[in-house]
C-alpha cells in the first residue's frame, strides 16, 4: 500500500494564484446545498427577516431602512463554506454586505452579477445574514451556501516581491502571490520571509548620486551588461589601476544587525575585494570579513553577503576595491542593505527605500482533514541561517483559540536546533529542541501522534525527545483544524525559510512507514 493512500493533505510548490497556494490533495469539493429556497420561489417564507425586506418573482430586495436583512441559521463553527450570490441591483447608499451572527462582515456587495467568496465560520450562532446598513438597498436572485473542503492555503503579502524562477533568473512576483523559488536549482520550494526594507535607494545603478557614489580609478557602465534578472541593467566596473567603488557614510542604529548583499561576477579582475567598514577609506576597521570578487565565476552571477553588527558605530561604509592596483573588470547588480542577521530575497529600488511585507500562509476550517485523536504531520523544510532571530515554526492548531494549548509544531528554534513539540489541553506532551540543524539544508521531519504511542523521525532516524515522553497519554481539548506557518495560528513565531512539501495523515504511521517517508 502506498503512503499516499492514507494522506489527507499534501501541499507542495504546485499551482497558485493571488491569495492562494493550491494543495495537491485533497481536490477541492463542495457539499450539499445548505440554504432553504435560495432562489426565493417561496418569496421569503424560508427566511428570517427584519427591517424592510420583500421578495417577488424570484428576487429578494433588502432595504432601504436604517437596518434591514434576511438570514438563515445554517452555519457550523469551524467549517469552511463557499457562498455564491447573484446580485441584481445595488445602490451606492450605505453598505450592502454578508455577515455572520455576530455582525462580522464576511463580504461587501458593491456591484451586480454573480459573486463568490469562501470563509470559515468562526462562531457558534450559525447565522448567515444578507443585510443593508445605513439605508443601503440591494436585490438578489439567488443565494447558495455549501460546505467547501480544500487544503489550499491562504497567502497574505501586501507588497510585490521577487523569486528565482525556473530559468534561474530574478523575477517579480505580485502581491499576495506565493513565491515558488528555484534557488540552487533542482526542485522548487515555497519561500517564506519576514518583512524587510532595502535601505539602498538605487539598487541597480552605481556611480554618482547613488548608493555606491564614491568612485576613483574606475570606469562605470550601467547599461550594457545582462543582470541576474535577464535585463541589460547590470553595472560593469573596469579598474584603471587602484580602482574602487565606495558607498557614502550610511547612518544606522547602534548595536543592530544588518546585512549587505549584492550580485557580482568576475570578468578578468585579479585582486578585487568587498567589505563593510566602520570608517571610510581602505584603512577603516572591518565590520565584516573580506570577500574576493576576483575569485568568482566569470560566467555565473554570485550573491555576495556581508552580515554585521554596528556595535558603537552609527556610520558604515561599503568598500569594493582593487587591492593590488592591477586593473581588471567586474560586474555588479542588485545592491541591498537590510536590518537583520541574514540576507533575504532581492528588493529592487529606484530612488527611495522599498519594503517587502511578510509572507503569511494559513489554512483554517480543515478539521475534517485532520484527525484530532491520532495522525501524522510531515514537513520537508530548511532555514536560511544557522542561528535564527527567533523560533521558526509550522504547526497544526485550533484556529478559533489561536493558542498553542492544542498543537503540533515542527520547525527550528532560535539557536542551531530543531524544534518539535506536541501540546494537548495546555500540557506539553513532548518537546525536542536539542538537535543541531544547519542552514540551507532540507530536512524531512515527521511526527506520528497517538495517545501513549507517538513517534518522531528526522531523515529516516527515530528521535527520542529530550523533554516529555512519547508514551504519554493525552487528548486534545480542541479540534485541530488549522495548518499555519507559525506556532499557534496567530502569526506568533512565524516560519521563515523554505518548504518543499507538507503532508497530513489521519493515522499514526508506523516506524517502517515513517522511516520510508523521511528517508
Amino acid at each position: 500500500m502506498s503512503l499516499l493512500d492514507d494522506v489527507s493533505i499534501v501541499v507542495t510548490p504546485n499551482g497558485y494564484k493571488a491569495g492562494e497556494l493550491y494543495a495537491v490533495i485533497p481536490v477541492p469539493t463542495e457539499g450539499a446545498e445548505e440554504i432553504d429556497d435560495g432562489s426565493f420561489a417561496n418569496d421569503l417564507d424560508d427566511w428570517s427577516k427584519y427591517g424592510v425586506t420583500s421578495a417577488t418573482g424570484g428576487i429578494a430586495t433588502i432595504g432601504a431602512s436604517a437596518n434591514s436583512g434576511i438570514f438563515q441559521n445554517i452555519l457550523t463553527e469551524g467549517v469552511r463554506y463557499t457562498v455564491t450570490i447573484n446580485v441584481v441591483s445595488v445602490n451606492a447608499t450605505g453598505t450592502s454586505e454578508v455577515t455572520n451572527g455576530n455582525g462580522n462582515n464576511l463580504y461587501t456587495i458593491t456591484e451586480t452579477g454573480i459573486q463568490t467568496f469562501i470563509f470559515t465560520s468562526a462562531i457558534a450562532s450559525g447565522q448567515i445574514i444578507l443585510r443593508g446598513m445605513s439605508n443601503a438597498l440591494f436585490s438578489v436572485s439567488s443565494v447558495s451556501v455549501k460546505e467547501y473542503t480544500s487544503a489550499d492555503m491562504d497567502v497574505t503579502r501586501a507588497t510585490d516581491a521577487t523569486r528565482v524562477d525556473e530559468n534561474g533568473l530574478i523575477a517579480d512576483v505580485l502581491s499576495g502571490v506565493p513565491r515558488i523559488d528555484y534557488t540552487g536549482g533542482g526542485c522548487p520550494h515555497i519561500l517564506a520571509e519576514p518583512q524587510r526594507t532595502n535601505l539602498v535607494t538605487y539598487s541597480e545603478v552605481y556611480g554618482s548620486g547613488t548608493f555606491f557614489s564614491g568612485t576613483s580609478g574606475s570606469v562605470i557602465d550601467n547599461t550594457t551588461s545582462i543582470s541576474p534578472s535577464g535585463d541589460a541593467n547590470a553595472t560593469q566596473v573596469t579598474s584603471t589601476g587602484a580602482g574602487k567603488i565606495q558607498s557614502g557614510g550610511l547612518g544606522l542604529t547602534i548595536n543592530t544587525d544588518y546585512t549587505l548583499s549584492f550580485y557580482a561576477k568576475n570578468v578578468d579582475a585579479t585582486a578585487v575585494t568587498s567589505r563593510v567598514l566602520a570608517t571610510g577609506g581602505s584603512g577603516g576597521s572591518n565590520l565584516t570579513s573580506v570577500s574576493y570578487i576576483s575569485e568568482l565565476s566569470t560566467t555565473e552571477w554570485t550573491k555576495i553577503t556581508h552580515s554585521f553588527n554596528t556595535g558603537t558605530n552609527t556610520t558604515i561604509y561599503v568598500y569594493i576595491s582593487n587591492v593590488l592596483n592591477s586593473g581588471g573588470t567586474i560586474q555588479l547588480w542588485g545592491a541591498q542593505l537590510e536590518e537583520g542577521s541574514y540576507a533575504t530575497s532581492y528588493i529592487p529600488t529606484s530612488g527611495s527605500t522599498v519594503t517587502r511585507n511578510q509572507d503569511i500562509f494559513t489554512r483554517d476550517g480543515i478539521g475534517s482533514l485532520i484527525n484530532s485523536v491520532e495522525g501524522t504531520f510531515f514537513a520537508e523544510i530548511s532555514k536560511p541561517i544557522t542561528s535564527l532571530d527567533n523560533h521558526s515554526i509550522i504547526s497544526l492548531n485550533n484556529a478559533t483559540s489561536n493558542s498553542d494549548s492544542n498543537s503540533l509544531a515542527i520547525g527550528f528554534d532560535s539557536g542551531q536546533d530543531f524544534y518539535i513539540r506536541l501540546r494537548a489541553n495546555g500540557s506539553s506532551i513532548f518537546t525536542d529542541n536539542n538537535r543541531a540543524s544547519s542552514s540551507n539544508t532540507f530536512y524531512k521531519i515527521a511526527v506520528a501522534y497517538k495517545s501513549g504511542a507517538s513517534l518522531i523521525y528526522v531523515d529516516g532516524i527515530p528521535i527520542t525527545p529530550v523533554q516529555g515522553s512519547l508514551t504519554d497519554v493525552f487528548s486534545f481539548s480542541e479540534t485541530l483544524d488549522n495548518l499555519s506557518f507559525d506556532y499557534n495560528g496567530n502569526n506568533v513565531l512565524p516560519f521563515y525559510g523554505n518548504v518543499r512539501q507538507l503532508q497530513v495523515y489521519k493515522t499514526a504511521l508506523t516506524d517502517t512507514q515513517l522511516a520510508a517517508l523521511t528517508s
